[in-house]
């Protein structure tokens, strides 16, 4: 029993490196940020990190003691391509509301316990707070995420909540959040139709995500979603919104 609970941290820790590299692009980390990250040892750190230089998930820097994601993870990536043509049936619908109303849309889907940002359509040229494609976040985190877990089963939600908990704490906000917080947005996520986030995360920004459940076997979740002016979003503002994004999106 010890060696399978050992193989499976060794394995989530190598999973772990391979995406806290993904959030730092090609300059990398070194083995001392690595190991701060995991919070465990460098000689810890150091075994996952050979087994990814083995594969290719990781790769070493021009700089000195610096690693980066590997060419095996792009190779994957155009390996598996399903989203694309559930994507390609949205991105339209997406491009219309960012020109009609100036906000960037966000393409929103679950992977595993977290939000993963699949796509991003922006008409404005000013600095926006924007995740970026492949950016991920606990799933609760934003109403996109929000958006996704209203579409789940009670027993999932609770299986998200759990695993996220400290996750929530420690995810940077301008406002409390936990798992009681979360849940209530969701709740209210499922009454309404739409996820709400007013405020939880940027001083002054809101954001609306709506669910867009699959429509075939092998079809994922996805959910739409744009962060707006807090001043903006009255309760009429936020549903003539809704109806434009539901009106663009197919």
């Amino acid at each position: 029993m010890t060696k399978a609970l050992s193989s499976s941290s060794n394995a989530e820790r190598a999973l772990d490196i391979v995406l806290a590299l993904g959030e730092v692009g090609p300059e990398g980390l070194s083995l001392a940020e690595i190991a701060e990250r995991m919070g465990c040892a460098k000689s810890v750190a150091h075994r996952s990190l050979v087994a990814l230089l083995q594969k290719g998930f990781a790769e070493p820097t021009g700089r000195y003691g610096h690693y980066r994601l590997g060419s095996a993870v792009p190779m994957l990536a155009r390996r598996q391509e399903r989203l694309e043509p559930q994507v390609e049936k949205v991105r339209p619908g997406m491009t219309e509301f960012a020109r009609l109303t100036g906000f960037t849309v966000y393409l929103i889907v679950q992977s595993g316990v977290d939000a993963v940002c699949a796509e991003m359509i922006s008409r404005s040229t000013r600095r926006q707070f924007s995740m970026g494609v492949g950016y991920r976040v606990p799933m609760g985190v934003g109403a996109g995420s929000l958006a996704l877990m209203s579409l789940l089963s009670d027993a999932a939600i609770q299986q998200i909540l759990a695993a996220n908990a400290e996750r929530y704490l420690k995810h940077p906000s301008g406002r409390h959040v936990d798992g009681d917080v979360i849940l209530g947005q969701v709740v209210d996520a499922q009454r309404r139709g739409y996820a709400l986030n007013m405020g939880y995360y940027f001083p002054g920004q809101g954001g609306i995500g709506l669910p867009r459940p699959s429509q075939a076997p092998h079809d994922v979740n996805m959910a739409v979603s744009f962060n707006a002016p807090l001043e903006m979003m009255t309760d009429e503002w936020v549903e003539g919104q809704i109806r434009t994004l539901r009106e663009c999106l197919p």
